[in-house]
């Protein structure tokens, strides 16, 4: 078996963690601080096969989406307040506020305590229904903040097409 080459952090924790990082597939170790070197070494050639199907899975993606981030700023400020208007009066909840963010891992995130949603400036560059999707997907965590029956429910009431919108954004790669 060949050597993985890896970048290795040392941290503050209790366990290795192994992570292959799109879209390249490099390969990115954190231990802690008292685990010898030839451990680590041995931790990340043991879990080489699953390195090399990360990896490959990886390759086969399409490439990640290039926008053109004014042209997404524009769209979002134009179109994110009279989503959020609309939805929040028809699903009864107080967005206190919304901002834009580059992010690589999510569409959109909310933060309960302060009613306030962050959302993916990739967003602007997508059809209006998806981005409609992650507005009322978030909205619908001022009401239900886990992903349970009661959060499904809601949002199937409010958007029955959601699963395909879903999917839609889970074939984007960021």
């Amino acid at each position: 078996m060949t050597a993985v080459r890896f970048e290795l952090t040392r941290k503050r924790m209790k366990t290795i963690r192994l992570r292959v990082i799109p879209p390249h597939g490099a390969v990115k170790v954190s231990a802690p601080y008292g685990v010898p070197l030839h451990f680590i070494e041995q931790f990340v050639a043991d879990k080489s096969a699953w390195v090399r199907e990360q990896q490959t899975r990886l390759q086969q993606l399409p490439p990640p989406l290039t926008i053109d981030q004014e042209a997404c700023r524009r769209t979002l400020n134009k179109r994110v307040p009279e989503l959020i208007a609309y939805w929040q009066a028809k699903l009864g909840v107080n967005c206190t506020g919304w901002r834009m963010r580059t992010m690589k891992t999510r569409w959109g995130s909310c933060n309960i305590k302060t009613g306030r949603i962050n959302l993916n400036l990739v967003l602007g560059a997508l059809d209006d229904a998806l981005l409609e999707y992650v507005v009322v997907h978030e909205l619908v965590h001022l009401h239900e903040r886990y992903h349970n029956k009661r959060f499904y429910a809601w949002v199937e009431k409010m958007l029955p097409d959601w699963r395909e919108r879903e999917s839609q954004l889970k074939d984007i790669t960021l």
